[in-house]
Parts: structure tokens; sequence; C-alpha cells
């Protein structure tokens, strides 16, 4: 297969019955972060879910399991954490497997979940995902999830992460303007996920800290992939 890259810039663009052999899914702020995150500190597994019901029948089935993620930016009632790398430390999660639902990260990856191969990206492991992905030789589709149905400034950024290592030939107009984006911010990435509205928005929450996590570029080696049976877990 050819290897080539396209970025959807929201989730909802992406369509069932696609023609991609791989996809990474980001949500820089902060579900793929975080994810990622977890997966580094040695987490067995973990099962995005797109809705609450689900992730509290999967608790109600196996009380062992850890409940992770957000609603409004907040740990729902009866979490074990939010969506903070920060409310993960090793020792909770080490050996451990996580149930996860977020507003917009887990539901972006329901909904890339027909593509044969998909794994969780953001700037903090973007040059791994490429060189996982750029090993599969496919088709390649990075979903920026973006925030309630709008595209996400911090997410396309991330995604022109991944897409600058790709020849240009082999890019899409999407993908080149993702690319284009990220090489203008660089060299000031923190600035510009703070800047972007979701970053204001956790500012003004007070997880600025957050922010300045999932601004780091290429600080880990760790690629989350989606297997067979529904659970994530870090590739070998």
């Amino acid at each position: 297969m050819v290897r080539t890259i396209d970025v959807a810039f929201r989730f909802e663009e992406v369509e069932v019955g696609n023609d991609y052999g791989a996809a990474a899914v980001i949500d820089t702020l902060r579900a793929t972060t975080t994810m990622i995150a977890l997966m580094e500190r040695g987490v067995l597994a973990i099962r995005p879910v797109a809705s609450l019901a689900e992730a509290y029948a999967f608790k109600e089935k196996d009380p062992r399991l850890l409940l992770g993620g957000e609603r409004n930016n907040r740990p729902p009632e009866g979490f074990d954490g939010g969506n903070s790398p920060y409310d993960w430390p090793q020792e909770r999660v080490l050996q451990r497997r996580l149930v996860y639902t977020t507003t917009n990260g887990t539901a972006a990856i329901d909904r890339a979940r027909a593509i044969p191969r998909l794994v969780l990206a953001a700037l903090t492991n973007a040059e791994a995902a490429f060189r996982y992905l750029w090993s599969l030789e496919r088709p390649v589709l990075v979903v920026a999830s973006g925030t309630k149905g709008q595209v996400a400034l911090e997410d396309v950024l991330a995604a022109g992460a991944m897409a600058v290592h790709w020849p240009r030939e082999s890019r899409t107009d999407r993908a080149e303007m993702a690319a284009a984006l990220f090489l203008q911010n660089q060299h000031d990435i923190g600035n510009a996920v703070r800047q972007s509205r979701h970053g204001r928005e956790l500012a003004e929450m007070g997880l600025g800290r957050d922010l300045d996590y999932a601004a780091q570029l290429n600080t880990t080696r760790v690629v989350p992939v989606l297997s067979q049976d529904g659970w994530i877990r870090a590739v070998d």
C-alpha cells in the first residue's frame, strides 16, 4: 500500500467505510495525552468508552477496574480520577486496568474504531506514533478530535507534529495545513497550546500544569494501540 497521510480536523468528519489502513486519534487536551501517560506508568490496559453508562457498567461487572475521565473537565461522580496526568501516579495504576470516558477523545476513538489499526497520539509521542504508523505501510488518517464539535488548534498542532515526518508528496492538503501550523509554532508550542480556546478554558479552571504537560514534544516512545478485544495496550 501507499504511505499517505490525511487529517480530519474534527472527529465528526470521519466517515464509516473509508479506505484508510490505520488511524491516529489525537485529543491533546487532554484524553490521549493522559492515556499515553497512563501507559507510560505501567497500566495494563485501558478500555475507552463513549458514555458514562458504559463506564459504570464495566465497574459494576468488575469492581477491581479503575474509572477515569471527565465531563465538563471534571471527574464524574464515583470516578477514581479525572482526565489529568497528575491524577494518576504510577503507584495507583501499575498493573491495573482502567475504563476511560471523556467528552471528545473517547468519542473520537469510538468514531474511528472501524479503521483496521488505531493508535493514540499527542504532542508527547508524535514522532513515536509516526514511526509506528510508517512501519505499517498503509494510508493513515490522523483524527484531530476537536472540542464540542469545533476544530481545536491544539489537536491540529499535534497532527502537524506527525504530518511533518511524511514526505510532502504523501500529504493531503489537510495534512499539509496541519504541518504548516506545526512548523509555524514549533519553537513556542506551549504558548500555542495555552492560546487555544480549550487551553484558555483549562487555564481559567486552574489546570495550567496540564497545559504545560500536554505541550511537551516527543517525550515518550509509548504508542498505545486499540486491540481487537476493545482494550488499548502499549505496542511491543
